[in-house]
């Protein structure tokens, strides 16, 4: 198999390991919040979706609207760890294409990170008042991982095919 390497700048690798690590302190800080700090926040941004999505929302029952938001903060929850997790994948992926390796290294190794962070910090979140660990998580944020890490991959392909072009034609 061919070894790839997209991209040889030293600058790029450090500020890609850079980018990795804060946003593996962001996930931290997140995860740290009580869970009453947590709610407030996604509570508060669903009541906003609500609001926008239902023209008659303040209109509506308690119940039902108490029901909404419960629908939406869940939604927000789990998009909210999707899009996060597809960052941290994205990053991982741009760093790994510093290296010689196969297009399954590059893959693979992200992947392999990424889901131990998240588990990781499911595992955290035992030690969060309020919070606890929940596998299906785990699950979603490494799908979140897997995707960011496709779309980085795909990228460098279309890069290096269009680095092929230029080569072929000069």
């Amino acid at each position: 198999m061919q070894k790839i390497r997209v991209y040889s700048s030293c600058k790029i690798y450090a500020v890609a390991i850079a980018l990795c690590m804060a946003c593996s302190l962001f996930i931290f800080m997140m995860s740290n919040e009580r869970a009453t700090v947590s709610a407030g926040r996604s509570g508060g941004i669903a009541d906003v979706v609500a609001g926008f999505l239902i023209s008659d929302f303040e209109e509506l029952a308690a119940a039902e609207k108490e029901e909404i938001l419960s629908s939406i903060d869940h939604v927000i929850r789990k998009a909210a760890h999707f899009c996060i997790y597809a960052t941290l994948g994205a990053l991982f992926a741009i760093a790994s294409l510093w290296h010689m390796r196969t297009w399954l290294m590059h893959a693979l190794l992200p992947f392999v990170f990424g889901t131990l962070y998240a588990a990781s910090d499911e595992i955290h979140q035992m030690f969060v008042p309020g919070r606890g660990p929940l596998f299906t998580d785990v699950v979603l944020d490494s799908c979140g991982v897997l995707c960011g890490i496709v779309f980085i991959l795909v990228i460098a392909r279309i890069i290096l095919l269009k680095r092929a072009q230029v080569d072929k034609n000069s």
